[in-house]
């Protein structure tokens, strides 16, 4: 569901998409939270005092001029930037410039981030190596079934590849049927029922399979796909919290934005200033 976001500056090629982190990948892994493409021109800038995650960056042609904390550099093609969003940061372009980026937590980011911008700074000579582990992250991230471990090992790799300066996964069987249903139907009212019915198993064997493979209830995880869809309308669109909520398949905005509190830990609305 990649979305061109509203900022200035941004071409119509550029897009942005989140993930949802399981429970499990927010309390053991590195876990990726957005991840995007994009093609700027001059005019583009961000600029933030406070985002409780981090930023890797790596500019394919152009360049990336940036600030975080007391810290700056200007990082040209083949080169990356690694920020810790907690500090005061911004970054802009005065050129066409293309770069690709994630936000990320979890695991021991805060250490390696302090341990990578201590000596040499925030930007990093890149390589094939490291592009092709950005390659990979946005892979997995942009599949149904969204492969958190091969997300954590990739972003711990481009870690690694900067602190020492170089299978096509599948939803299993016998439950793809279900995730291929909510991703095309997440707007409707899914059942249980309906989803063990689809893959030929029970109600209760389809609750076991889910919380193996994805890490989520089949409710939760229907949740999870309303609420990324959200995300994206949230930070890519005008719409109103009404419109974004009929149109991620909530029953009303007061209901999306109950579930929305419950996961997010702030309303909609809060999201939406958090200037992404």
């Amino acid at each position: 569901m990649p979305v061109k976001p509203p900022d200035k500056g941004l071409l119509l090629s550029s897009h942005v998409d989140f993930t949802i982190p399981s429970p499990f990948a927010r309390e053991h892994l590195y876990y990726l939270i957005q991840y995007g493409r994009y093609q700027c021109v001059p005019g583009y800038e961000v600029k933030r005092d406070f985002l409780d995650m981090y930023l890797c960056a790596y500019v394919r042609s152009g360049s990336l001029h940036t600030f975080c904390g007391e810290q700056s550099a200007d990082a040209t093609a083949g080169q990356l930037v690694l920020m810790d969003c907690r500090l005061p940061h911004r970054y802009y372009v005065t050129e066409p410039t293309e770069f690709l980026w994630f936000h990320f937590s979890g695991g021991e980011s805060a250490a390696y981030v302090r341990l990578l911008t201590g000596g040499t700074g925030i930007c990093f000579d890149g390589n094939h190596e490291i592009l092709q582990y950005f390659e990979q992250i946005f892979y997995y991230g942009d599949k149904q079934m969204c492969n958190e471990h091969r997300i954590s090992v990739c972003i711990q790799s481009v870690l690694c590849c900067l602190a020492v300066p170089d299978t096509k996964p599948d939803i299993p069987e016998v439950i793809r049927p279900a995730v291929e249903y909510i991703a095309e139907h997440f707007r409707e009212d899914v059942t249980l029922e309906t989803l063990a019915d689809l893959c030929h198993v029970s109600v209760t064997h389809l609750i076991r399979c889910f919380a193996r493979y994805i890490g989520f209830h089949p409710h939760d995880y229907l949740q999870e796909q309303r609420l990324r869809h959200a995300k994206v309308l949230l930070t890519g669109s005008a719409l109103s919290i009404e419109q974004i909520a009929e149109q991620s398949g909530f029953n009303s905005a007061s209901h999306f934005s109950r579930v929305f509190r419950s996961r997010e830990k702030m309303t909609p609305s809060k999201f939406r200033s958090m200037n992404f």
